[in-house]
């Protein structure tokens, strides 16, 4: 082999070592990436969290708990976490005032469907803020609001009562996720704080519906919120949300602005109804036994009297009786004993007595016949 050959040999086995060595590390890339891929699928899965696995599009069966999760990167494995170990709070102010339901500049939105967390307020920032006001501007401009006083339907929240009364409220939800599984599988993520909440509103309706003002403004108000507690979990447990409603709570429940003076008036004539109705009974217990002790007096009085009069009324018709039974035997015997008895009553009553002579010097005393 000549030096040429040689050149030519040394050449290409150069060449060959050089692309095998660029094989081998294009082989360490590639295992290095692969490994990386491999790596990327592990998930960290927080304390107060679960985690769920969708396996191609299909969602397992198996519930991970808080730690390392090993699972296949995207797009064959996709890890979804759930805030099963803590507790959610929902301020539920779509029967609040007009101000409670306003769309605040700066990124904060406080309505009817801000779902929270223990920590702090409903908070919406970026494109959601946008397209909030954005929505609720469209709506204002199709529900222009009112030049006078009253209630609007859209600008301002109420419901009604049983007995067809307004009221305003702001309420309070706090619930945990059950079941990470059918939390997951009941509607899409984003959806699930409204559709809590309007199960909450949707209960919290039926049961003021049954209820009048009085009741649900005053004594009525702890079996407002347990009718609420036990009606929404009801609904939770029909659709399979995976939820545990903890606590219902009513922040305030008043009317409306534009009838607080009406119920302060009416509460007013409540309160003094009350105060007569107490005064008269008090005046009804302490006169009524006064009333029935005198009555029971009069009676016993007029009872003792009948007796008497009756018994004497008995004893004279007794003695004329016996008299006339006498008169009729002789009458002149006993017409002489009465003339005399009466005169010896009659006399018997005069302190002084004068009796005058006649001529003859005779006194002759004459009592009438029928005196």
């Amino acid at each position: 082999m000549n030096r040429r050959q040689r050149s030519r040999a040394d050449g290409g086995q150069a060449l060959f070592n050089a692309f095998a060595s660029t094989i081998r590390v294009l082989r360490w890339l590639l295992g290095g990436l692969a490994v990386f891929y491999l790596c990327s699928g592990i998930t960290r899965v927080a304390p107060n969290e679960d985690a769920l696995i969708y396996r191609l599009g299909r969602l397992q069966p198996e519930v991970h708990p808080p730690g390392l999760l090993f699972a296949l990167p995207e797009p064959i494995d996709r890890v979804v976490r759930v805030s099963s170990r803590t507790q959610h709070e929902l301020f539920l102010r779509a029967w609040a005032p007009d101000e409670d339901r306003a769309v605040l500049s700066g990124g904060v939105v406080v309505g009817p469907s801000a779902e929270t967390g223990n920590a702090g307020g409903p908070v919406i920032t970026g494109n959601a803020v946008g397209a909030a006001m954005s929505a609720d501007q469209a709506a204002a401009a199709d529900f222009p609001k009112p030049p006078g006083p009253g209630l609007h339907p859209y600008h301002h929240g109420y419901t009604v009562t049983g007995d067809v009364n307004l009221v305003q409220a702001r309420l309070i939800a706090r619930y945990r996720i059950s079941d990470p599984i059918a939390w997951v599988s009941a509607a899409p993520e984003a959806e699930m704080g409204k559709l809590v909440e309007s199960l909450i509103f949707d209960a919290a309706t039926r049961t003021l519906a049954g209820m009048n003002v009085d009741d649900a403004l005053g004594n009525g108000l702890e079996q407002f919120r347990s009718q609420v507690l036990a009606l929404a979990q009801r609904s939770f447990d029909r659709l399979r949300l995976g939820v545990t409603l903890v606590a219902f709570e009513v922040n305030t429940l008043t009317p409306p602005e534009a009838t607080v003076a009406a119920f302060a008036e009416v509460t007013s004539a409540r309160v003094e109804s009350s105060t007569l109705l107490e005064n008269a009974r008090t005046y009804r217990a302490r006169v009524l036994p006064l009333a029935r002790s005198d009555a029971y007096r009069i009676r016993s009085e007029a009872d003792a009297e009948a007796r008497r009069l009756v018994t004497r009324a008995a004893a004279e018709a007794g003695s004329f009786t016996a008299l006339e039974q006498r008169h009729r035997e002789s009458p002149e015997v006993l017409e002489t004993r009465l003339r005399a008895e009466t005169t010896e009553a009659v006399f018997s009553q005069i302190k002084t007595s004068t009796v005058l002579p006649d001529d003859r010097g005779t006194i002759d005393l004459y009592l009438p016949a029928n005196p």
